[in-house]
């Protein structure tokens, strides 16, 4: 007869099994959807090379005299994210309204075709816009074509942002604090999902769409929504809360969906300046601060840094960004080795190349430093390429003699009045706060140096009428310069400039300077 404790002790084990078995269902793992037949297409090295697209079309206006305004109004704005490099080109319209330009890009990429919209831009394709000023609305009078990868991107782009990432155009969700973001920030991964479900299901948009346009598309989608989530993380004031244990807690939703997130070397002819931009400030916070953090190593032996380094006062700028990458694996749960965080590395290298100018020693360090943490090739052939520029720039001593441009006679005849003064040279316009804001700032140092030998030029392409309002209340004083929308284009170019306030500060010998300050100019 079997024992009475046995007995109960079996009726208890019975009775504490549907129990045990409740507690498993509430600690079952996330449900994260995977992307399904996604890369669908061979993304083989070749595709991620450089080359030459070319972008042309038709202006159709209503008189020849518009063309002619419109000119040069309209520009090309290549954004290298990886390097940190932005180059302008101009579109000029013949006079039957038709244009052509060939643009290289350093890989394929979304370009800005302004003030118009982004294309898509992929080497060996041609892209064909048709701008006809004479239809009632922009759908009916702005048209985009194309061959190859760019047609269909180009094409497809614009309807796949209207349907997929509806997010609302003045959300104040950063200003109610941290807890309603971090709630707030749920329900997006939710939608997140929601749009990888539908992917998985097929998206009708896509179909005919060839596997590569495909998948560029995508990938497209995903980094909108995750911009989305760090942009406003990054509004959001965190000074009363544990920043990192919320960083890590906010971030957390990102290593089960690593491998199309971040981890995905599509971003590559996929992403954009802004989404790099705003993961290397949240989710890459670690890495961002590298640069404070470490010690860049003299080239040849320094006993001097050599026991800074034994006494652990210091660390090196390589051990600096070790730290960090281990800090995103151990806190995030992310692959050290994935792809968004390689881009971020080599962002912060090419920031300090920019900087350092023509000292060598440290840029060699920081560049032996940095490689080891990269390894997908078409990376590393961008590092490669971007120090070789980086050495040729600097120390390239005789300046070749080259045709004037339409910028360069357009900028001389705007500084001839002003020769033999440094230039403080200001470009603006009145719908840029900042802009505004600056030339308040300002308003001291331009009447304490009345009378020295340096002119303050504003330059913008808004008419005398629309900046009196402002100018003229706030006492803006200054050369004000009001040039054409046609003129501004070719200065966009000469400069290389998208993004306003841009200044520029010239000495008493008409040579463009950097990194002064307009006293120390005056005081050569």
């Amino acid at each position: 007869m079997m024992n009475k404790k046995i007995i109960f002790t079996i009726l208890f084990a019975m009775l504490l099994a549907p129990m045990c078995m409740e507690a498993k269902k509430k600690v079952k793992k996330e449900d994260v959807p995977q992307l399904l037949n996604y890369p669908s297409a061979e993304l083989g090295e070749f595709r991620l090379h450089g080359g030459e697209v070319v972008i042309k079309g038709r202006l159709v206006a209503q008189d020849q005299q518009m063309i002619e305004q419109m000119n040069a109004h309209f520009n090309v704005i290549m954004r290298d994210y990886i390097v940190k490099k932005e180059k302008t080109t101009t579109i000029e319209f013949k006079s039957d309204g038709t244009f052509s330009l060939n643009v290289r890009v350093p890989y394929p990429m979304f370009v800005l075709v302004h003030p118009l919209t982004m294309v898509y831009a992929c080497p060996g394709d041609t892209i064909d816009l048709t701008i006809d000023t004479t239809k009632p609305t922009r759908e009916e009078g702005f048209v985009v074509s194309g061959t190859g990868v760019s047609g269909e991107v180009s094409k497809l782009a614009e309807t796949m942002i209207k349907k997929y990432c509806k997010f609302p155009m003045r959300d104040n969700i950063h200003e109610q604090g941290p807890d309603s973001l971090m709630k707030w920030k749920d329900v997006q991964v939710a939608r997140l999902d929601d749009v990888v479900r539908q992917m998985n299901a097929g998206l009708p948009e896509l179909e005919g769409c060839s596997s590569l346009a495909s998948d560029i598309l995508r990938t497209f989608i995903l980094k909108q929504h995750l911009e989305h989530i760090c942009r406003y993380y990054i509004l959001t004031d965190l000074d009363n809360t544990d920043k990192d244990a919320y960083w890590q807690q906010y971030f957390s939703f990102l290593a089960p969906r690593e491998k199309y997130l971040l981890d995905n070397p599509l971003l590559m002819i996929s992403a954009d300046e802004f989404f790099f931009n705003y993961v290397e400030v949240s989710v890459m916070r670690p890495l961002y601060t590298t640069a404070s953090k470490g010690l860049i190593l003299p080239l040849d032996y320094n006993s001097g840094t050599a026991e800074m380094l034994a006494n652990e006062k210091h660390i090196s700028i390589h051990e600096a960004k070790k730290s960090a990458v281990d800090e995103l694996h151990d806190k995030l749960h992310l692959s050290p080795t994935n792809f968004s965080t390689q881009v971020s590395v080599l962002r912060e290298l090419f920031i300090m190349l920019k900087w350092l100018k023509d000292n060598y020693d440290t840029a060699s360090e920081d560049v032996a430093s940095t490689m080891p943490f990269i390894n997908h090739p078409a990376l590393i052939r961008q590092a490669v390429l971007t120090y070789r520029e980086y050495v040729k720039e600097n120390e390239l001593k005789v300046v070749e003699d080259k045709p004037l441009t339409k910028g360069d006679s357009i900028f001389q005849r705007i500084i001839e009045p002003y020769k033999g003064n440094v230039l403080y040279i200001d470009f603006w316009q009145m719908s840029c706060h900042p802009c505004r804001a600056g030339m308040l700032r300002m308003r001291d140092e331009v009447e304490a140096n009345k009378d020295k030998p340096v002119k303050y030029l504003y330059i913008t392409d808004d008419t005398p009428e629309d900046c009196r309002s402002f100018l003229e209340p706030n006492n803006i004083q200054g050369e004000h310069i009001h040039i054409t929308r046609s003129e501004w284009g070719y200065l966009q170019e000469k400069f290389q400039f998208s993004a306003i306030p841009f200044v520029l500060l010239f000495d008493k010998q008409g040579k463009r300077r950097e990194d002064v300050t307009v006293e120390e100019l005056l005081n050569e």
